[in-house]
């Protein structure tokens, strides 16, 4: 029975790409947390999500196949820069110690990623087409905020230990808490730099400027609460700190600034709030001290294979020879983006991606100019998710990754609607 229903799936969806591909494109970016549906197709492991990337891929190549002419037209942007990456996983691949985990996480966290974005620019055109996809990514921040919500609220059980903590932590749909701030983090971001900075790129299906505002009022508040009940503090940072980026572009600088010292005075003043941030810097919380000792592991690691690193999914295995004695857990990577690059994919993958941040930020910048909201929020969305970067690692996982290349094409596309007048059918 579940063969059939994954085989329904993916026919309806190979339906609705075939009719429209950016719709396709939206309903992959609104089912991320598919991923957690995970199957085998004979010795291969697959998710929903994979299946529904995968689909989209191939209906792109056979519409492109029927027309051999628009071939000629693909875009790649960054086509050396996105290929060297890619051949920098295939090294991973090679050197780690388990090739059949590894090449199970180049496939879902860099392959697939890099096809979707692939897919992405060349089908996303439109302004109309553009807010589908801010709607989507708005959609699926409401839905996991208000899962939360329903944890929070004793509605829905929350999984394993979690709801037995002080204070309790709601996970929505995932298995642990952190994987809500991952998500959605960038996301808050996203929409608070559309809203501070008066967009221009509307929410054209409302087509009223207070009801656009409502949605993205909507959207911060369920993200806001998926971020507090599941106590994701490195996103709650992450998101602060892309306030301030967003607060430089603001009409309201001054108001934001005010706001954002208020925030500061009163979580120093309120007892939890103050003995929770003196625990990180004391390293007299749990979750701090596990993560201080991990990165000192880590670092160990490093310093032993520099330049090429362990490889991809070698982590949990070469860290049993680093770790410190007294510590006994499990963990797939070092909680750290730079460190888990360093490590997985060696100094060319961390080279690579920074190179890439760069191209979104030069791509952000030029978009200022003519789609000021939209630039703003997809570079504070940036921000949020790299600042997270220094506590947790928010791409090494299925749909963070999509998210992360997701991005990459909003930037790419925005840009060149920025760039090239003409190309966009101002008539969406």
């Amino acid at each position: 029975m579940f063969t059939v229903l994954i085989i329904l799936l993916a026919s309806f969806f190979a339906y609705v790409a075939w009719r429209r591909l950016p719709w396709a494109i939206a309903l992959v970016i609104l089912f991320l947390p598919s991923y957690l549906i995970r199957f085998q197709v004979g010795f291969l492991p697959m998710t929903v999500l994979e299946v529904m990337v995968l689909v989209l891929v191939i209906v792109w190549v056979v519409k492109r196949l029927v027309s051999l002419s628009k071939f000629k037209n693909v875009i790649v942007p960054w086509r050396w820069l996105i290929l060297l990456f890619a051949l920098a996983g295939v090294v991973a691949v090679l050197i780690s110690p388990d090739t059949r985990a590894a090449l199970g996480l180049w496939k879902a966290y860099i392959l697939e990623p890099i096809l979707f974005f692939i897919v992405f620019v060349n089908v996303i055109k439109t302004k109309k087409e553009v807010t589908e996809i801010f709607w989507a990514l708005g959609a699926l921040t409401v839905i996991v905020g208000y899962v939360t919500l329903l944890q929070y609220l004793n509605i829905v059980n929350i999984p394993a230990h979690y709801g037995l903590e002080s204070p309790r932590r709601a996970t929505s749909m995932f298995p642990f808490p952190t994987a809500v701030g991952k998500l959605i983090g960038p996301l808050v971001a996203l929409f608070l730099g559309i809203l501070l900075t008066k967009s221009k790129l509307a929410l054209r299906p409302l087509r009223n400027f207070f009801m656009d505002n409502l949605f993205v009022l909507g959207v911060l508040v369920f993200g806001f609460m998926g971020l507090l009940f599941s106590v994701s503090r490195g996103a709650l940072l992450g998101v602060f700190i892309a306030l301030i980026f967003i607060s430089f572009f603001s009409v309201w600088k001054k108001w934001l600034w005010l706001s954002m010292g208020l925030v500061i005075i009163l979580v120093i003043l309120i007892p939890q709030t103050r003995s929770n941030i003196a625990g990180v810097f004391t390293a007299d919380d749990v979750s701090t001290d596990v993560r201080l000792v991990m990165w000192q592991g880590a670092v160990r690691i490093i310093k032993d294979n520099p330049i090429t690193g362990t490889g991809l999914a070698s982590f949990p295995i070469v860290y049993e020879d680093y770790k410190e004695a007294s510590h006994t857990e499990f963990f797939p990577n070092p909680d750290h983006l730079i460190l888990s690059l360093w490590i997985e994919m060696g100094l060319a993958g961390l080279v690579l991606f920074a190179w890439l941040v760069v191209k979104f930020f030069q791509a952000g910048l030029r978009a200022l100019k003519t789609y000021r909201g939209g630039a703003v929020g997809l570079m504070a969305a940036m921000v949020a998710l790299l600042v997270h970067g220094f506590f947790d690692t928010p791409y090494f996982k299925n749909d963070l990754a999509i998210l992360f290349w997701g991005l990459m094409g909003l930037v790419v596309v925005l840009s060149r609607q920025s760039n090239i007048h003409g190309v966009v059918s101002e008539k969406d």
